[in-house]
């Protein structure tokens, strides 16, 4: 999990308050704890990044206030993402796509990931085996574009169309 303060370090300290039945849930590093421990508060809209806070610290003038975006809703059911967050359940099927960034996070605190890596049918282990490799083809032809090995480059995208001809 990552910190909800820096977006930078792993979390390793996870807060949860529950004022009139609504849970607030921050993920910190480290780092974040500290600063924001010195100063006694928690509560997501109240906390700042570690460069807010020492700047704020160090007398700098005001903090940078955050634009408040416009809250997510569903067209289709009118679920908010407040809702969502508290409750934990969607309204409809177009929710998912609605809250995907929101459900992201989660999903990767629950399962460990954001994609299934269960059990699957016999007959279709081969075609997930070969979308995977695929997949990790065309990840290293990315990394040999972006380290300038055209060589190496010109090797994958060879494989990556033998791949596709199949």
């Amino acid at each position: 999990m990552i910190c909800s303060i820096c977006k930078d370090k792993v979390a390793t300290i996870r807060l949860k308050e529950i004022i009139n039945n609504t849970v607030t849930e921050v993920h910190l590093c480290q780092a974040c704890y500290e600063i924001h421990e010195q100063k006694g508060v928690f509560l997501t809209n109240e906390l700042a990044s570690p460069k807010e806070a020492t700047d704020s610290e160090a007398g700098s003038g005001k903090q940078k206030s955050k634009s408040k975006a416009k809250p997510k809703k569903c067209l289709a059911c009118g679920t908010t993402e407040e809702q969502f967050r508290a409750k934990g359940r969607l309204g409809c099927s177009d929710c998912y796509a609605v809250f995907a960034s929101a459900m992201v996070p989660i999903l990767s605190t629950i399962h460990g990931a954001t994609e299934h890596r269960g059990k699957a049918p016999h007959h279709a282990v081969r075609t997930l085996d070969l979308k995977a490799e695929l997949k990790k083809l065309q990840e290293d032809l990315q990394r040999a574009i972006l380290s300038e090995n055209y060589e190496r480059a010109a090797k994958l995208r060879d494989k990556i169309r033998q791949f596709e001809s199949m």
